[in-house]
């Protein structure tokens, strides 16, 4: 989601009539591609339901007179009051998204609704009223659509047909979309006239019959029956996927009733968006834009949200991903992975329950399974309080013991009694599952470790991030630090980093002789370059800090995760808002960036699509290249679900090798709120990932609210 974006961004036997219609209103959006113009032509055909034409224009795009192709279709509902001609005005803009090659070439639907005084509400009405209401719906669904399909060559499938609307038409576009998701699998909703639980008075929705009874020009119980909320259960119960997109404009109509501010159409916008993100298998993008109910909202906004249903349309769906689930019917999260020598995997997870029998304490407990080469589960191990823990990473001694690391809010090591907040802990077990030691350590405050490496004698670094005085004196609201500890889990230094803003560190690795330590700062650790900042500091063994760097653009930027070069210095991944390596692609970019033992940024590389990317992890792939792992909400390859994971294989010499794009149809890598919740490991040219997923995989149904995937790739990018 983005908001206050500037605004650039059984058929009945048919009649045709064939006249060239010119735009009514407003100019078209100039076009600059060179490519053949579509041309839109007006027709009919007669409704079995309506007893009467159902009168469209009909967009067809350039070239479909000599191709033989087939061609997604979108419908384009009216306004209250308006006609099928008022939709004629984008013609520009859709031959520019073609000649583009922004969208396919599409053929747009778009339907006259004269019924109801034009106030339809493309619903069926029971108004016996002055001018009956009529079955709306079923004539639009039950004889304009399968007469497109057969007058025209179309992808006849919801995967190739979408629709749109705006205000009396954006409520029909959703509740079409919802209820009918066996016919659309995308719409775009501009400015919805719809209002929960009922209408204001006054409003059209009341007026002229569409949600009336008998004589009764408006019934609540119809009205409540046919409303959006309905329409969500009723698709959540299909199975299906779709995806939306909704847009508003900042100076839409005010009720003139203080009382009925939440009718308002902005406000309302934003309700049913913020219903839509809960609904099962339902993708959905918001935009408010800066304007009023009109066409200088839904011109750029119908240009952005076909760009973004485009994506799914007109292609074929994606299978989800291939992946073993670990986890119980709880929320249950990912919290690291790594993979020994022999091919024996480590992971864990904050779980909701018992994982294998193991005693569960309460809250979110941090279980450690073991598994084979061959994926055969060895052990599982369960740690945790009354309280919560997380686990945030899990690294391998020279010895090929695991080390979890993590936060607490309770006495997980029994020396911390009555803990007031978060408190870092690290735990190491034997390649048995034995507990050989556990740190715990923190403030009165908050204090969080999000990152654990090893080195080759057997010491062990943690990153995070503390809100107290931690290894000296806190300097804001929360600062990053990084610390030691010895074969035997003790401290041996803790170096506190921050300024008067606030500082995460987020990754830790160690190489050679060095350690570093990367996170985010909204302050000025080194030179700040924009609101957030991503930086790397490189400290010695010993805990010298040898440098500190802020790295990013004049926009929001952080580092994620880092990963050993194998030269002294360190690869990252993390995102960009702005033109890291590349112009920005979308809201947010995945970047990828290499650092020599100077600090000094050698090579980078940015990666995005539309919507929002971000990189989660990274790790060496035993070949001298990395793989990366991430997540997007845009299409990479052919997207899923809300977000999908993203994998990228970087060679040696930092050429980008392969990118693939998997998941389930909910989210998978990411939390709703975009926060990260993915790990990887690799060995001998295979990536290892772990990462939350709330949907079903191709092998194994959801086991709760929130489950942790594991699946591997290989060297080529084929999964497994």
């Amino acid at each position: 989601m983005r908001t206050n974006l500037p605004v650039l961004a059984a058929t009945a036997a048919a009649a045709l009539v064939v006249n060239l219609l010119i735009p009514s209103a407003g100019p078209p959006a100039a076009s600059t591609a060179k490519a053949e113009a579509g041309v839109i032509t007006e027709a009919a055909v007669r409704s079995a339901t309506l007893g009467e034409d159902i009168k469209y224009n009909v967009y067809l795009p350039g070239g479909y007179q000599t191709s033989s192709q087939r061609y997604p279709v979108i419908y384009l509902l009216h306004g209250r009051g308006d006609s099928m001609s008022a939709w004629t005005q984008l013609k520009g803009r859709l031959d520019d998204l073609i000649a583009t090659g922004e969208i396919p070439p599409t053929i747009a639907v778009m339907p006259d609704a004269p019924w109801s005084d034009r106030a339809s509400y493309y619903v069926d009405s029971a108004y016996k009223g002055e001018d009956p209401g009529r079955p709306v719906e079923t004539a639009l669904i039950h004889d304009l659509v399968p007469h497109v399909d057969a007058a025209y060559r179309t992808i006849a499938d919801r995967t190739g047909r979408a629709i749109a609307g705006y205000s009396m038409g954006g409520s029909g576009a959703l509740r079409y979309s919802m209820v009918h998701a066996d016919l659309f699998g995308a719409a775009i909703v501009l400015s919805p006239a719809v209002y929960s639980p009922l209408p204001p008075a006054g409003s059209s929705a009341r007026e002229f019959g569409a949600y009336g009874k008998g004589k009764a020009a408006f019934s609540e119980a119809v009205y409540r029956r046919l409303n959006y909320p309905a329409a969500f259960e009723a698709f959540a119960g299909k199975g299906l996927q779709s995806h939306l997109f909704i847009a508003v404009g900042d100076d839409e109509y005010k009720n003139p009733e203080p009382k009925d501010y939440q009718h308002d159409l902005d406000f309302e916008a934003h309700v049913v968006f913020n219903q839509a993100v809960r609904v099962p298998n339902l993708t959905s993008e918001f935009r408010v834009v800066d304007g009023g109910h009109d066409w200088d909202v839904w011109g750029p906004t119908f240009v952005e949200g076909a760009k973004y249903i485009f994506q799914f349309i007109g292609k074929p769906p994606a299978t989800p991903m291939k992946a073993a689930l670990s986890g119980t019917a709880g929320e249950d999260r990912a919290g690291g992975i790594a993979v020994d020598p022999a091919g024996n995997t480590y992971e864990a997870i904050a779980a909701e329950g018992s994982i294998d029998g193991q005693p569960y304490a309460g809250g979110k407990d941090v279980a450690l399974t073991k598994y084979g080469p061959d994926g055969t589960k060895l052990w599982s191990r369960e740690l945790g309080t009354s309280g919560t823990e997380r686990a945030y990473g899990v690294a391998l001694d020279p010895q090929g013991r695991p080390v979890v690391t993590g936060y607490t809010t309770g006495d997980l090591d029994g020396n911390h009694p009555g803990n007031p907040s978060d408190d870092a802990f690290a735990t190491r077990y034997d390649g048995n599952g034995n507990r050989e030691w556990i740190t715990q350590f923190g403030t009165t405050a908050a204090d969080r470790s999000y990152s654990v490496a090893t080195d080759s004698a057997g010491g062990t670094y943690l990153g995070g991030y503390t809100k107290g005085n931690l290894g000296g004196t806190n300097l804001g609201d929360k600062d990053a630090f990084v610390a030691k500890l010895d074969g035997d889990g003790k401290q041996v230094w803790l170096r506190q980093v921050g300024s008067a803003a606030e500082e995460k560190g987020m990754a830790v690795v160690a190489g050679g002789e060095s350690v570093y330590l990367g996170g985010m700062t909204a302050g000025a650790l080194g030179e700040p370059l924009g609101g957030l900042d991503g930086f790397v500091a490189r400290y010695d063994q010993a805990g010298t800090a040898n440098w500190l760097k802020q790295l990013g653009t004049t926009e929001a930027d952080e580092v994620w995760a880092l990963a050993a070069d194998g030269s002294g210095g360190a690869f990252l991944t993390g995102y960009t808002a702005g033109d890291f390596a590349a112009p920005l692609a979308g809201d947010k970019d995945l970047v990828v960036a290499r650092v020599d033992s100077t600090g000094v940024v050698v090579w980078k590389d940015q990666l995005g699509t539309a919507g929002n990317d971000k990189g989660a992890a990274i790790t060496p792939d035993g070949a001298g290249g990395v793989f990366v792992a991430g997540f997007t909400d845009g299409q990479l390859q052919t997207g899923l679900g809300k977000f999908d994971v993203v994998l990228a294989r970087y060679a040696q010499d930092q050429s980008r090798t392969w990118v693939r794009q998997f998941g389930t149809t909910e989210d998978d890598g990411a939390d709703a709120f975009a926060e990260a919740n993915l790990f990887v490991a690799g060995r001998a040219g295979t990536a290892y990932l772990s990462g939350l997923t709330a949907g079903d995989t191709s092998t194994q149904p959801r086991l709760g609210n929130g489950d942790v995937f594991h699946t591997t790739f290989d060297a080529e990018g084929s999964g497994h």
